[in-house]
């Protein structure tokens, strides 16, 4: 038996004229039901898979086919079909309404609609559905109260007015738990209602309805903010400032907007534990949303709005407290940086990272200004990270008065650098300004540790001060052996106090346990007075260098602790007492201080002393308080980095680097109230020189001396061809013929093979400027919508008669890509070796 198409209206394979290849059924179910679905129907026929034929006619020449020979079959279902539509089965119409039907539905309908208030009674339905529902009636309410089962409480509340809308003669709205129930889909607008039906079917919705969590966050929202604001005693109260916390979260739990609060307290809390966790409980900002705030905070915007915040002049007046911390010598690489060189030296690992602070006088902000990480630091690298930093303080609106650092021996070099009358005085002339002077100062809480290492290190453990008075170790020694077992004791020493480990002998806190005033009226009491003597007079020193505020000499009743005035003679006196003092170094040194402690004793005296005098006359300051110039605030800085790292005494760069950027950004989001990045400013630089991008000259400077060389001739002819193709529509030439040399002619036509056209003169002088402005500009390179800008400007400078913006997005394309591709080849040797430092950080 021969088979034939089983195709309505198809005469396939019915005699020899009509010969063709069948094709069966595809035995794949999903693939038999596409064709199916594909074929016409036929009414009162019913496809049977394992007979069904379909001949080749009802698909396209060429389909695609799989299989080999006579048994490649289509993929594709059929699409070509020659059906007459009478073939086709038709759906019976709906039946028609009879008269009677019409007259009951109209009846009804008029029965239903609410006419006015008066005529709207459905008490006695309800009272006969609902057994626990209230309904009290006025002249213009109706309020229906359902109650819970043993009426103590309302659950759902519906209110029915007599309020006309523009369609509606009553209104409805309905409340559950004090929510209001959502009634729009049911009820008209403006909450109108004009049939009966309506309100048994809103009510029949309130009464079974769940409210979603937003609804009941909101509510709960609502109470707590009402509660707050209406009780006067919960500002008392000790849990008011958690109620707040957790009604602040309930609220960003509906709509997360977050103010500047959050994103402080986010960034306070990223570094100290595991931030997704945190998010599993509180409502924060996400990790790339607060890693991108971070990222987006610059330094020289923080400062310059810094100083425009600061409204107090003498605040502006700034010290920079420089000085190293201890790193762990670790190469990273991560998202294509690598990080852990040293920056002074790009063939070793940093070992340490130098930081430079702002600190601001008269309790004004302090900004850390640069981290960098350094090997082997020499006074003249850091010389110049100092007058970097210093620069950027200056630019921003800062008056540098000098800088803080540390006693070490880098920093003793670092300070002959400096132009100064003498090595032991502290005024030197200001790197910035030869009229100014630079104040070097070192750190005094860093002195007070090497007075009493000196006197712990010398070989009797004795040591004096100028005068006949002789202080022993021995004898703080012996006072704290013997109170060592006591309950009650006559002074704060501890074993490490008295016997402190290296790293003990970095912590001031150990330091002042033995120059402290118990100490010295124990010591008198066991006869020991010159000792008691030597500790009281280091401890008045500090006292008069540590002062933290004004009216502490009255309040501790202590003449030591008051703050500098135009009176005071306190540091002449104990600059006379460090001059006085002999000083040696090795074996020579026999109960005295150490050579280089004295001499900085001595140069921060004369240091602290000059910088009174010219705050009190020059800078408009009433009073100094001694102990903001100190390094205290950068090594508080150097404490939260460790916390960032899990109290980790060793960081990496990367560590240290990453957590100076969000302290940066807390500090933004903080002090200025805003963690937005300034906008860039409309000046830009191009190869070092300011460019104004509106201005005529300028765009002559950018262009100007730029030489292209044969192929970037014949590659910008392409490209200015491939610009025309793309933009055919929306340009117009004045010019007839194209007019390039024969050598991009020839270019243009073997690489398109013909298919692009010899570009016109205006288009390829146009991206022939481009190329140059891009060659010359290529390490301040912009944005395509600055770019095309930027392109907009040149084309018009030069005369060039085009005006479609979207050939002038599609250059910048093709600019940015290629420079993109350039910068990509010129760092291949370093993805080289950072790949190596990957790799060999993994064996």
């Amino acid at each position: 038996m021969v088979n034939k198409c089983g195709v309505v209206n198809c005469k396939g394979n019915y005699n020899k004229a009509n010969k063709c290849r069948l094709f069966k059924l595809p035995a794949d179910s999903l693939e038999r039901q596409s064709w199916i679905a594909a074929i016409p129907p036929r009414e009162h026929f019913v496809i049977n898979p394992e007979t069904y034929r379909i001949c080749e006619r009802h698909w396209k020449e060429g389909y695609a086919a799989k299989g080999i020979g006579t048994k490649a079959r289509p993929v594709d279902p059929p699409t070509e079909f020659d059906v007459l539509k009478s073939c086709l089965p038709t759906s019976k119409p709906p039946p028609r309404t009879t008269n009677a039907e019409d007259r009951q539905l109209a009846f009804w309908r008029e029965k239903d609609t609410i006419k006015d208030f008066s005529s709207f009674r459905p008490e006695s339905e309800l009272r006969k559905k609902y057994t626990n529902v209230i309904i009290n009636r006025t002249n213009d309410r109706l309020v229906c109260v359902f109650m819970n089962d043993d009426f103590s409480e309302s659950e759902v509340s519906i209110i029915v007015e007599n309020k006309a809308t523009l369609t509606c003669v009553l209104t409805l709205i309905a409340f559950k738990s004090g929510i209001r129930v959502p009634l729009g889909k049911i009820l008209h607008p403006n909450n109108g209602m004009n049939s009966n039906s309506q309100f048994l079917e809103a009510v029949h919705i309130a009464v079974n309805f769940e409210p979603h969590c937003d609804s009941v966050t909101r509510k709960v929202v609502d109470i707590l903010r009402s509660h707050s604001s209406e009780s006067d005693c919960c500002r008392d109260n000790k849990n008011a400032q958690k109620l707040s916390f957790l009604t602040h979260q309930l609220q960003l739990l509906i709509e997360k907007q977050y103010s500047v609060n959050d994103y402080c307290f986010a960034i306070e809390s990223f570094p100290h534990c595991n931030y997704e966790l945190l998010r599993e409980y509180l409502v924060l900002p996400s990790k790339r949303k607060l890693q991108s705030v971070v990222s987006s905070v610059d330094t020289d915007s923080v400062l310059k709005g810094t100083f425009e915040k600061v409204k107090i002049d003498q605040q502006k007046n700034v010290f920079l407290l420089v000085d190293e911390v201890k790193i762990r010598p670790t190469v990273a690489f991560a998202g294509g940086v690598l990080s852990g060189m040293a920056k002074n030296d790009e063939n070793s690992k940093a070992t340490s990272m130098l930081c430079v602070m702002m600190k601001a006088l008269h309790r004004g902000p302090s900004v850390m200004i640069s981290v960098t990480p350094v090997h082997r630091l020499t006074a003249d690298y850091q010389y110049g990270v100092v007058m970097e930093a210093a620069g950027r303080v200056e630019k921003a609106g800062g008056h540098v008065l000098g800088s803080i650092t540390d006693n070490h021996k880098v920093n003793q070099h670092f300070c002959k650098l400096f132009d100064r009358q003498s090595e032991t005085t502290a005024i030197a002339k200001h790197p910035l300004s030869e009229e100014r002077t630079w104040f070097l100062l070192f750190d005094t809480v860093h002195l007070l540790k090497c007075i009493r290492n000196n006197w712990i290190t010398e070989k009797t453990k004795q040591i004096t001060l100028g005068d006949d008075a002789t202080a022993s170790f021995e004898d703080v020694v012996q006072l704290y052996k013997e109170e060592r077992d006591n309950i009650l004791k006559t002074s704060p020493l501890t074993h490490s106090a008295v016997c402190p480990s290296k790293l003990q002998l970095q912590n001031v806190k150990h330091v002042l346990r033995v120059f402290n005033d118990k100490v010295v009226a124990a010591l008198r009491l066991r006869g020991c007075s010159q000792t008691a003597s030597f500790i009281e007079t280091v401890l008045n020193w500090w006292k008069t260098v540590n002062v933290s505020g004004k009216g502490q000499d009255q309040r501790l009743n202590d003449p030591h602790r008051a703050v500098q005035e135009k009176a005071s003679t306190s540091l002449d006196t104990f600059l006379m007492i460090f001059k006085q003092a002999e000083s040696g170094q090795g074996a020579s040194r026999i109960k005295c201080l150490t050579h280089d402690t004295r001499k900085a004793l001595v140069q921060t005296m004369e240091g602290l002393k000059a910088v009174c005098h010219y705050l009190l006359t020059s800078a408009g300051f009433d009073y100094v308080v001694l102990r903001e110039i100190q390094s205290d605030r950068l090594e508080g800085e150097f404490g939260v980095y460790r916390q960032t790292t899990g109290a980790n005494c060793f960081m990496t760069s990367r560590d240290v680097f990453s957590a100076s950027q969000k302290r940066l950004a807390k500090h933004a989001a903080s002090f200025l109230e805003s963690i937005e990045v300034e906008s860039a400013p409309k000046e830009h630089t191009c190869l070092g020189i300011s460019v104004d991008f509106e201005d005529a000259a300028s765009m002559e400077i950018c262009t100007a001396d730029v030489t292209l060389t044969a192929s970037e001739e014949s590659s910008a002819a392409y490209v200015a061809g491939w610009l025309e193709s793309k933009c055919e529509e929306e340009l117009g030439f004045t010019d007839e013929e194209p007019f390039v040399t024969s050598e991009a002619k020839d270019f243009i036509h073997q690489v398109s093979r013909g298919k692009l056209k010899t570009p016109h003169a205006c288009t390829f002088e146009l991206v022939r400027i481009g190329l140059s402005f891009v060659k010359k500009a290529r390490h301040r390179a912009c944005c395509r919508k600055r770019l095309t800008g930027i392109l907009c400007t040149l084309a018009s400078f030069n005369d060039i008669d085009i005006t479609c913006d979207r050939l002038f997005r599609h250059l910048s394309n093709v600019l940015l890509h290629g420079l993109q591709n350039l910068e990509r080849d010129h760092e291949k040797d370093a993805v080289l070796l950072q790949t190596s430092v990957k790799r060999a950080r993994m064996i």
